[in-house]
């Protein structure tokens, strides 16, 4: 026996509510009109399934089989007709009853442009259906002691915002887009400025509801290239959270500190030894620090996707910094981590459409890269998916060459390169680079004459 039943409280109220779901919510006549429309005009089909989301919106079995075989028809091009589906239904059902079935369909449609509000009843059943089955499992596990509360109430907001997720999109007039269109114009608010001038000039910044990819080997500066991005974004006045999955909260705000204060050493502070005159013009500036980063939200304990999405749910960001992808970890575990990928970067796209914000997401790339005689990076280097490079708004790369070959090449230049950009142009530029400064420079020279001016400090 359940536990559960042992609850004479519960199985009073169970009882109660097993009679009440005996008849599930449903609307079977709106379903059959519905099928009656599409046979009277094949063309209906596209908007049904844009607000028939789920085959399972449909009650009756025999509807969601017949619903299933006119989708098969439609992507085959073949007409949808009493003849082709009884055809393609005669191993589910009685060919007679499935012939005088069918053709009683079109009987029941008034007029089939009344097809979106038959369409909405089945689907708000639907959805009726799904959060009667959602409470129920939220009853039953709440009374469950083997179970963490909190985890089943994270369980049960994955499941509603699942349902919110699905929800059939809703006709927008052409002049409500118009005139969206114009108000953005005047505002320009679409369009976030990285705050890097390389940057901004290539791509022509960030556009709210797009994604932006950067990707780079270890060691080239990625890290670096973000924090200094958000800071800029920060200056201007944007909220940003950043997830930090490779380092801690600490770690990454170190970096920022010497980010803040060029005199200091990342090295030094790093290890944390002999720091009296550090902490000295650390404290100086505390107060500062925090009122200038109020709006950088920083996370280091969330693992999966599901969780990075209720928090920015909560937090609703500009911009959303993640560091780095591939150890974003879904709920259920996909066979190939290929498809993880692909959906970590379609619901980060649909994340920035929901909360009007941007993304910049980090990703490794892979060792194939490490072969060849140049080992500069290209989009085909992205590690794991190639659905990072389509659904990317802007894709750069961080080429660090004196990581390459520490003897020939320059400690003080990187090199950016733009390999996508949907608004912008392709190309590459040197940035001034110091990773011990952890900082991004406008050019070779700057980069140079700031790290001449703190060596002559120190040894003076």
């Amino acid at each position: 026996m359940n536990k559960l039943d042992k609850n004479p409280y519960f199985e009073f109220n169970k009882e109660k509510d097993m009679a009440k779901l005996k008849v599930q919510p449903s609307a079977v006549d709106a379903e059959e009109a519905i099928l009656g429309s599409i046979l009277l005009n094949n063309t209906l089909l596209p908007t049904v399934e844009a607000w028939i989301r789920r085959d399972d919106a449909f009650y009756s079995s025999a509807n969601k089989k017949i619903w299933k075989c006119m989708k098969k028809l439609y992507r085959q091009s073949e007409p949808i007709d009493i003849i082709l589906l009884s055809a393609q239904l005669k191993d589910d059902f009685d060919n007679q009853l499935n012939a005088y079935y069918l053709s009683g369909l079109p009987d029941l449609v008034a007029a089939p442009s009344g097809v979106e509000h038959w369409c909405r009843i089945v689907w708000q059943r639907y959805l009726q259906r799904e959060a009667v089955k959602s409470a129920h499992k939220l009853y039953d596990t709440s009374l469950d002691d083997s179970m963490d509360v909190t985890e089943i109430l994270h369980e049960h907001e994955r499941t509603i915002e699942e349902l919110k997720a699905i929800t059939p999109a809703q006709k927008t007039e052409t002049s409500d887009i118009i005139d969206h269109t114009v108000t953005a114009l005047k505002s320009e608010t679409n369009i976030i400025n990285f705050g890097i001038e390389q940057l901004d000039e290539s791509a022509g910044g960030m556009t709210r509801q797009e994604v932006t990819v950067v990707g780079g080997r270890p060691g080239h500066g990625k890290t670096t290239l973000v924090l200094n991005i958000a800071r800029r974004l920060i200056e201007q006045g944007y909220k940003v959270c950043m997830f930090n999955r490779e380092m801690s909260n600490i770690e990454m705000f170190k970096k920022i500190i010497v980010m803040e204060h060029e005199e200091l050493s990342y090295a030094r502070i790093r290890k944390s030894t002999d720091l009296n005159g550090e902490l000295a013009t650390i404290e100086l500036g505390l107060d500062k620090m925090k009122e200038k980063y109020k709006n950088l939200i920083m996370y280091d304990d969330i693992r999966t996707l599901a969780e990075a999405m209720k928090e920015l749910g909560k937090e609703k960001p500009d911009v959303v910094i993640d560091d780095y992808i591939q150890l974003i970890r879904l709920d259920e575990v996909k066979s190939d981590r290929r498809f993880e990928l692909e959906e970590i970067m379609l619901d980060y796209k649909w994340l920035c459409k929901k909360l009007n914000c941007a993304a910049i997401l980090v990703s490794q790339l892979n060792r194939e890269i490490e072969r060849r005689l140049d080992g500069k990076p290209k989009l085909s280097d992205f590690a794991e998916s190639g659905v990072i490079e389509q659904t990317a708004e802007s894709a750069f790369f961080v080429y660090y060459a004196y990581a390459v070959n520490d003897e020939d090449e320059d400690p003080y230049e990187t090199e950016i390169i733009c390999q996508k950009s949907r608004y912008g142009q392709l190309g590459s530029y040197v940035m001034g680079f110091n990773g011990d400064k952890c900082r991004m420079y406008f050019s070779r020279a700057e980069a140079v004459k700031v790290a001449a001016k703190h060596l002559k400090a120190a040894t003076s």
